[in-house]
C-alpha cells in the first residue's frame, strides 16, 4: 500500500477541540475517566451525532477498536475480517488472504473459526487490530485499548502501528486513561482534564 496524502480527518470545534490528522500522524486524548475522551473519540470518528463543530473525513477505509463489543456476535473471528473486506470489494480469494496473513500476524489463527463470545477480550480486541490490518485502513481509531492488552499483545498491536504510521499509510486517533499505556508512536497528546458536559 502506497503512501498516502492530505488530512484524513480534520475537526473543528467538536467538543471543544480542533485538530487535523494525516497519514503518519497519531493523537491521543489522555486525561481522568470522566473527562469526555470517548465521547470526543465517538464524535470525531461520526458514531455519535454532532453537538457542536464540523467534521471532515477525507479516508476511504476507516477502522475502529472499542474497549466492548467491535465484533459481530454470531459470525466468526474470520468472518468479522472478511465482513469489511467484502464490503469493499475485494475478490473471495484475496480478502481470505489477507484475513488468514492478518490473524497469524496478531497470533490469532486459533481462534478464527470461534465467535466473539467464545474467547477472551484481549484476542477480542486484537481481533479488530487485525480487521484493521486486513483492511489497510486508513483512519484509525482506538478506545482504551492498550490498557486492557498484555505486554506481547499490546507489543503486537504497536509494532504493526509503529510500521503503517511510519510509512504514513495510517492516521490514529486514539483515547488513553491518564498514566496509563498509549503506544510509543509520534503521538502527539492532547490533554482532557474535568468531567464531561
Amino acid at each position: 500500500m502506497a503512501e498516502i496524502a492530505g488530512a484524513m480527518l480534520e475537526i473543528e470545534g467538536v467538543r471543544g477541540v480542533s485538530l487535523r490528522l494525516s497519514p503518519g500522524e497519531a493523537v491521543a486524548a489522555v486525561g481522568p475517566p470522566g473527562c469526555g475522551k470517548t465521547a470526543l473519540l465517538r464524535a470525531a470518528a461520526g458514531l455519535d451525532r454532532l453537538t457542536d463543530g464540523r467534521r471532515t473525513v477525507a479516508a476511504e477505509r476507516i477502522a475502529f477498536v472499542f474497549q466492548q463489543g467491535g465484533l459481530v456476535r454470531n459470525i466468526t473471528v474470520a468472518d468479522n475480517l472478511l465482513l469489511p473486506l467484502y464490503y469493499q470489494g475485494f475478490s473471495a480469494s484475496e480478502a481470505q488472504e489477507r484475513a488468514g496473513a492478518a490473524l497469524e500476524a496478531f497470533g490469532l489463527a486459533a481462534v478464527a473459526e470461534q465467535r466473539p463470545g467464545e474467547i477472551v477480550n484481549e484476542a477480542r480486541l486484537l481481533a479488530q487490530f487485525a480487521r484493521a490490518a486486513a483492511l489497510e485502513a486508513q483512519l484509525l481509531f482506538v478506545d482504551e485499548a492498550f490498557s486492557q492488552l498484555s505486554k506481547p499483545a499490546a507489543g503486537a498491536a504497536e509494532r504493526w502501528l509503529a510500521v503503517e504510521v511510519g510509512k504514513a499509510r495510517l492516521a490514529v486517533m486514539m483515547t488513553a486513561v491518564e498514566g496509563l499505556a498509549v503506544p510509543r508512536l509520534p503521538t502527539r497528546i492532547l490533554e482532557l482534564s474535568g468531567a464531561a458536559s
